[in-house]
Formats: C-alpha cells, structure tokens, sequence
C-alpha cells in the first residue's frame, strides 16, 4: 500500500467509527499527518508503510506536543524493512506505540490488542489483582502456582505487582491454571501522564533563533503558560495554562512564505480538533476562508494578564 492510500485508509477509518478529523497537514514537513477526537480521546497519527521511514525527529516532536497539550500519538506501519509486522499486536517507534492498518481498524471498533513485541520477544501484561485474587480462591501459594506454570517464584510475584510483563506462554499456562482471563488490553489511546521537563523547555527557549517568536514564548512564559516549540508540525508552538486549561497553537507568517494559507487552515483545523485557540502572528492579514484574528507583534508585547492575550485571540 503506498503511503497517500495509507493515509487515506486511516482517515476513513476514524471517520467511521465516529472521530472528528482534522485536515491532511501537507504545508510543510510534519511529525504527524492529522489529528483525530472523538469524546475524551484526542491523538497525533503518522501513517508510513515502512516503519522505518519514521525516523526520531518524527517522535520529538510529536512527544513535545504530547507533553504540552496531553494527547495521545500512534505510528501505523505494516512492515519492518519489507518484514510484515504482526496484527493484533502493539509495537513501538522510538517509545511511540506502532501498530498495523488491520490492528488500527480493529482497536477504534472497539477491540483492543493484547500483545507487546519488543526486541525480547511478545509480551503481555498481566492483571495483577485479579492474579492474586484468584490464587487466594483456590488457596494457592506463589510458590504451588509457579512449580505448576514452569516459571519462577519471582517472576509470578512481580506479575502480581505488577512490575513485569510476562511472555505470551507463561500467560497462557497462568490462565489455564487459574481458570480466568488475566491478561490486559493495550489501551493505546491513553496519554502517558504530562512531565515536566524544565530543563528541555528552557533550551527549547533558547533555541528559538526568530526573535518574534522568542519575543513571544517569553511573553507566554511570563503568564505561566507551558510553552514549547515545535519544528515540525504546521504550527510554531503549543502552549498549556494548567490554571484555566486553556490551549494555544500558534504559527509565525512571512511576506515571502508562500503557503502561508494552507499552513493557516490546517492550525485552524488542527484547533477545532484539540479543542485550542489559534494564534497567528502576522504583519498583514492573509486572507482565508474564516473569519479570524491575525495578531500584531506590538499587541502582544503590551499584554500585561493572560486575559488581556486571551481577548485578542
């Protein structure tokens, strides 16, 4: 399948099951190619065929919009320099969950994966509590159900808590002892939880050479907004208020940029879908199809409250 056709396949998928997609973002290179809601879930996707076409600039930047806007990211890939990658199973690209075009159909249907790879091999994760509880039942001690499963006393103990995953055999013959199910979906449209990365944000600041828009992630600091610059998407920042939950995306226009346009309608399409006000700094007005507000430098630096900026957004 070539990439536009994978691309393609994604967004007719999501629309189906009933996600609201935003538009292809195609102005410029990007870490994703659309974003997609649907209720509480909001994700970044990056169709390739190979997975080894999505390489670590990819994955920096969609985790710096994660970080920033708490959102989940997917990679959907089929094969693995021409190797097929496994259905129903959740892979990983530079610490971004990867999964195929079927597994993607079958999880927003509603059927979630089981199985992990990793370079050890197929893992699941095991229901520590329900382990537990069951082996109480049956008045059984770690040490009986780990003589009968053929693994160690440590390794059932640490999938009680938890700690580790366990191999797809060890599962299987954990199951048929017990006489339940044990092992746990992969829910991968779940946020890792936000971090705080003081440091990456500072020499994200630092590195920002435009000085309008160093001029401007200063001004945003200044009102307790979690910033961070973004290379590779359509839009030139996010930024956070924990306080008031308000999100902003905003891209910087030049005369000479001639997709300036199409740039401006995939950030306004991309803010419907997150739920983020548009911030566009220009020193003229582009004209497109909505009616928004193009933001004069001069304005913003007179800000003195994060509700003075709000109103002119």
């Amino acid at each position: 399948m070539e990439r536009a056709e994978a691309v393609k396949a994604a967004e007719a998928t999501l629309h189906e099951a009933g996600f609201k997609v935003s538009q292809r973002c195609t102005s410029r290179p990007s870490c994703f190619d659309f974003a997609a809601r649907k209720e509480d879930i909001t994700v970044f996707l990056k169709v390739s065929p190979d997975i080894r076409d999505i390489g670590p600039n990819d994955a920096w930047g969609l985790k710096t919009i994660s970080e920033c806007l708490s959102c989940s990211l997917l990679f959907i890939s089929d094969i693995n320099d021409e190797k097929p990658l496994r259905d129903d199973t959740v892979y990983s690209r530079y610490g971004i969950y990867t999964i195929t075009t079927k597994t993607f159909e079958d999880i927003v249907r509603g059927s979630l994966p089981l199985i992990e790879a990793t370079p050890g091999g197929y893992y699941v994760r095991i229901d520590g509590n329900k382990l537990r509880e069951r082996r109480h039942e049956l008045g059984l001690s770690i040490g009986k159900i780990a003589e009968m499963a053929g693994i160690s006393r440590s390794s059932l103990y640490s999938y009680e808590r938890e700690i580790t995953r366990a191999s797809v055999s060890a599962a299987y013959r954990l199951e048929q002892i017990l006489g339940v199910p044990l092992v746990k979906t992969i829910n991968i449209f779940k946020p890792d939880p936000p971090k705080t990365e003081t440091r990456r944000l500072f020499n994200n600041f630092m590195k920002a050479r435009n000085r309008l828009l160093h001029s401007v992630i200063k001004k945003l600091s200044q009102f307790n907004l979690k910033v961070s610059i973004v290379n590779r998407a359509p839009f030139d920042f996010a930024a956070f208020c924990p306080e008031t939950r308000l999100k902003i995306i905003g891209g910087l226009f030049k005369r000479q940029d001639k997709r300036s346009k199409m740039r401006i309608e995939e950030i306004i399409s991309l803010s419907s879908i997150i739920d983020a006000k548009p911030f566009l700094l220009s020193d003229r007005r582009i004209a497109i199809s909505h009616n928004i507000s193009f933001i004069d430098h001069n304005e913003i630096t007179k800000t003195s409250s994060l509700e003075e900026l709000t109103s002119l957004l």
